[in-house]
């Protein structure tokens, strides 16, 4: 049962929109060192001569495998130990990790250092949703999560604007080894691992200002604020609470099967299907980002709020909609032969798709102990990683090897896995709405 905390609990406005505003240019940095492999594929196989698959395990298998290991320890760390703290280690490690991605000689080194990157949604997912969730009262959690989702979007964005304009300037869209500044050791994908790395260690710096929010504690749901839950008591909350925790997970799962795998190839689509160069696809496909998150995340944050004083059980009413509203539009960004449509059509989707993410997280605080909260938001983060990270971008390819004829395959691969994967997560959101109304009563 979800129970309102009062309002003093919580901290000022100024010191909550703070900490929501450092933790946002995390998740931006996050996102730009996640996101720059994707816009980076064709020079990259042109160097490494390697496949769409092997590429595949490059965007998404190679990121999980550092979450997979480390989330749940982690996750344990942020339910007693500072939160700014682990999420300032994190920071400093995923962008020297993202630089050392730009010193990688062949496929295996860069693997093992897009394993090092992982250590980002590993350290600042579950700190951060456990932080705001003890900064700001449930009825502007979901405002809150969208504007830190943003961070996503963004990220995403700029990574695919900055990067295309830095590898243009470096090597005018040609591969290959060059020189800058008297080095000629590295290829322009290669500079610009190393130039969106490095900016991260300020970021890290920033979280030092934040003010690390005092533990709020739902009396009915965990009696004794100070003390450390422990594990078996975590395992038998989740199970009995496996009526929510499984449709939720696998809803989101399924959104991010869809988003991921969208997201990974659409620069590859553009520049394959519809000629864009690299710094074209960067810029355009960056400003669509950045305007369906913003439109999808802030504005579906805001929504998703409205509706759930409306209604018992709005947020998942809300996932349930946005879910099904983004099929068509995810079909037609494959079906036209028009690149300014394709693009204001990737938007939108993109938009629709992006929305559910920042509700259902809020949906997971609100009916989680505060103990808990590390631990149980770092094994939803693991179970959404391991499907929508690993395998994502892997389906995507994998047909586009397999089944369809080159390059081109990319259109028929995207057609149909992703609005498949969002009418599957829809059905999930209808599956999730009679147990999440339940608490909500």
């Amino acid at each position: 049962m979800i129970e309102e905390k009062v309002e003093n609990d919580f901290p000022q406005p100024s010191v909550a929109w703070t900490t929501l505003a450092i933790l946002f240019l995390a998740y931006v940095s996050s996102f730009v060192d996640r996101q720059i492999i994707g816009l980076l594929v064709e020079p990259i196989k042109a160097d490494f001569q390697i496949s769409d698959t092997e590429v595949s395990l490059l965007l998404g298998l190679s990121f999980a495998i550092f979450y997979c290991l480390v989330a749940l320890p982690i996750g344990r760390l942020v339910d007693t130990r500072s939160r700014k703290n682990i999420v300032a280690v994190g920071i400093t490690l995923w962008s020297f990790m993202t630089a050392l991605c730009g010193l990688a000689q062949n496929y295996t080194q860069l693997f093992l250092a897009r394993i090092g990157v992982g250590v980002g949604e590993a350290t600042l997912g579950p700190a951060a949703y456990s932080m705001l969730a003890d900064s700001f009262p449930p009825k502007r959690l979901g405002l809150a999560m969208g504007i830190f989702n943003m961070g996503t979007a963004i990220g995403a964005g700029l990574a695919l604007i900055i990067g295309g304009s830095v590898i243009s300037f470096v090597t005018g869209n040609n591969v290959g080894s060059i020189s800058l500044f008297g080095i000629n050791f590295l290829s322009g994908w290669q500079w610009v691992f190393i130039l969106v790395g490095l900016p991260g260690l300020f970021v890290a710096l920033l979280t030092m200002l934040i003010k690390e929010p005092q533990r709020i504690i739902i009396r009915n749901m965990n009696m004794d604020g100070n003390a450390v839950v422990p594990i078996p008591e975590v395992k038998k909350f989740f199970m009995r609470n496996l009526d929510f925790h499984w449709p939720h997970h696998a809803a989101v799962s399924f959104s991010n099967l869809a988003l991921v795998g969208i997201n990974s190839w659409v620069s590859v689509y553009f520049i394959r299907i519809h000629g864009w160069s690299l710094s074209e696809a960067g810029l355009y496909i960056g400003i669509s980002l950045i305007l369906g998150g913003l439109i999808g995340l802030v504005g579906g944050g805001w929504l998703s709020d409205k509706l759930s004083v409306r209604f018992v059980g709005g947020k998942a009413i809300f996932c349930i909609m946005c879910a099904l509203l983004a099929v068509p539009f995810a079909a037609l960004f494959t079906l036209t032969d028009n690149p300014s449509a394709a693009l204001i059509f990737f938007g939108l989707s993109y938009g629709f798709m992006v929305a559910p993410i920042p509700s259902a997280a809020a949906m997971l605080q609100e009916t989680t102990p505060n103990r808990m909260r590390g631990t149980l938001s770092a094994f939803y983060l693991l179970i959404i990683s391991i499907i929508g990270l690993a395998l994502g971008p892997l389906i995507v390819a994998s047909l586009n090897d397999i089944f369809f004829d080159g390059d081109t395959g990319i259109r028929q691969a995207l057609l149909i896995t992703i609005p498949a994967f969002n009418l599957i997560a829809a059905f999930l959101y209808f599956k999730l709405l009679t147990p999440y109304k339940a608490r909500c009563s």
